[in-house]
């Protein structure tokens, strides 16, 4: 077990993605690791993350005019965008008095014109704060005047909102006949290098702020590149075994596999839409085929026509491609691989998703926002053999579990998730003191999940530290509860939370959402419940739905919306 320094260090939990597989990490390797000084801390980091995203962008040109981004009937090559977002890059920097390290906002709905504006901010040197499209007005007003932007860069939609909302600082509206104006004039003007340091701010994502204020993550270069190539490595080492296995070099086998085509239903404001999905799919050379309003059908048509390989998603979307009835008249064939994004995958879903696509790659892992991405990941078998957990931790990544005083725990015991590594936040956007709270002088950030890790690395999130109910001084953890409901053939979705009582502190609640055509009723739900976990852990209360949970724009339920539609607040 080896800490960041490289030195023995008791508490710290460690483990690679999958030691059975080539490390890919060694010098000269493609995932070339390193020890480096960084913010006078030594830590082990990817050698080729010692720069900007502008590395990623210097990779377009090359890939011609293979698909980028396929948005319903537009379709645009690597070279097309990568001349494009020069010319947009031109028209920001002669239009705005924009000087590197400006904030600006982006405040724009999913589109090719997220990209190009973000794309074109990053290479001025500007720090693009990723605005929550789907916030109101207000919630828009108060991230652009935190991070003190410079301007705005907005949908007419998000332009009008935060107009109503009385901001009063400088927005542009950037929507397609704007972005075809601007690429129109100042054609032929190349993108520019940015040339900040490694560990400046490269972008400020919001987290999503569900016990208050949004707090602005300031996410450097080095740590967002950190997030893209530690998911390229984990999958990179999963084909290596594969390839082992079948007795080719890993070369022969990635050459015979087919290019990357990733569908985006995440927002791009989130982590895993700008991170894991725009910045990912960019440095495989993948294609992006935008699906902007979910529909079953329609997306399970997209498969079929663009030969979609990676679907990643809500478990809500996997439901819904289960269910959807014109699935068999699809081929489906091209898909490879299946992962759930912004929550676990339930086990009944992963059983029903194993059955109507056999042969296919699962996966999942556990990150958020402050970590830019997942620090744990789990492919294949490593994941289907463990479903329960959030994979293993990264090679980049020490993990340790701590106590409610911050004492560390040896594994297989509950406690606070704590990380520390090159990907991490830089800190909270002008909030030195909630920084402090959440990251220590030793470079540990505090999760604020409750999990385990056991002997072999494995990372189980119990739950969020604040999604705990105590009923009676017993300590009763929400994921659990949602996780056992979850496994009963007719749930589609469930969230636990607790309602204040004065006798026993918290009772224990669920809302349920069945199956499109089963029912359920109360005494069902808790039998369920009942049948796998202790009585003190059965809901008091009960409330059966039928309209979908609520969610917020990272497809975590939003239980202040769900008390507030049940009747309780």
């Amino acid at each position: 077990m080896f800490c960041a320094a490289g030195h023995k260090e008791e508490s710290i939990l460690t483990a690679q993605i999958d030691p059975r597989a080539p490390s890919l990490s060694g010098p000269g390797e493609p995932f070339e690791i390193v020890e480096q000084m960084v913010n006078g801390r030594l830590m082990r980091v990817f050698a080729r993350t010692n720069g900007t995203l502008s590395m990623l962008f210097s990779m377009m040109p090359a890939l011609g005019d293979v698909d980028f981004v396929v948005d319903g009937d537009r379709r645009i090559s690597y070279a097309a965008f990568h001349a494009q977002a020069g010319a947009i890059a031109a028209g920001f920097a002669a239009q705005y008095d924009l000087k590197p390290g400006d904030r600006v906002a982006l405040a724009m709905h999913n589109s090719p014109e997220w990209m190009y504006a973000f794309t074109a901010l990053s290479a001025l040197g500007t720090v693009p704060a990723l605005i929550n499209s789907r916030g109101s007005g207000e919630e828009m007003r108060y991230c652009t005047e935190d991070v003190g932007a410079s301007l705005v860069v907005a949908d007419a939609r998000r332009a009008e909102a935060l107009a109503q909302a009385g901001y009063e600082g400088p927005v542009v509206v950037f929507d397609e006949a704007a972005f075809d104006a601007m690429a129109h004039e100042y054609a032929g003007k190349p993108l520019p290098q940015n040339t900040a340091d490694a560990d400046d701010a490269c972008c400020i994502l919001f987290t999503s702020g569900t016990t208050g204020r949004p707090k602005g993550a300031i996410i450097s270069h080095r740590a967002m590149l950190t997030g893209v190539f530690m998911a390229q490595h984990a999958g990179a080492r999963f084909a290596a075994r594969v390839a082992a296995q079948m007795g080719i070099d890993v070369q022969t086998f990635m050459a015979a596999r087919p290019r990357s085509a990733v569908f985006l239903i995440f927002p791009l404001f989130h982590v895993s839409g700008c991170q894991q999905i725009f910045l990912g799919v960019l440095a495989r050379g993948g294609k992006i085929v935008f699906h902007r309003r979910w529909n079953p059908a329609e997306a399970l048509r997209l498969i079929e026509q663009e030969k979609i390989t990676e679907f990643t998603g809500p478990p809500m979307t996997l439901w819904d491609v289960l269910n959807e009835p014109t699935r068999a008249e699809r081929d489906l064939s091209s898909l490879g691989s299946i992962a759930s994004g912004g929550q676990a995958l339930p086990i009944n879903l992963l059983n029903e998703l194993r059955k109507a696509f056999p042969n296919r790659i699962f996966g999942g892992g556990y990150g958020m926002t402050e970590t830019s991405g997942s620090v744990s990941l789990a492919m294949g078998e490593l994941f289907t053999n463990r479903p329960e957990c959030s994979g293993v931790m990264h090679d980049l990544a020490d993990m340790r579990v701590v106590d409610d005083d911050g004492n560390p725990l040896p594994a297989g015991e509950v406690g606070e998730i704590s990380v520390r590594g090159p990907m991490l936040m830089s800190g909270y956007w002008g909030k030195p003191e909630e920084t402090a709270k959440t990251m220590d002088v030793d470079g540990w950030l505090r999760t604020g999940d409750i999990g385990v890790v056991d002997e072999s690395g494995y990372v189980a999130i119990v739950d969020r530290k604040t999604n705990m109910v105590i009923c009676k001084g017993e300590n009763i953890y929400c994921a659990e509860i949602e996780r056992v409901i979850s496994d009963h053939a007719d749930v589609a979705d469930v969230a636990a939370f607790g309602i204040l009582d004065d006798r026993v502190g918290e009772r224990l609640a669920v809302a349920v959402v069945a199956q499109p055509g089963k029912s359920l009723t109360e005494d069902q739900v808790r039998q369920q419940v009942r049948d796998h976990l202790a009585e003190y852990k059965v809901p008091t209360d009960v409330f059966l739905r039928e309209d979908p949970l609520p969610r917020n724009a990272t497809g975590k339920v939003d239980r202040q919306v769900l008390r507030r539609e049940l009747g309780l607040i």
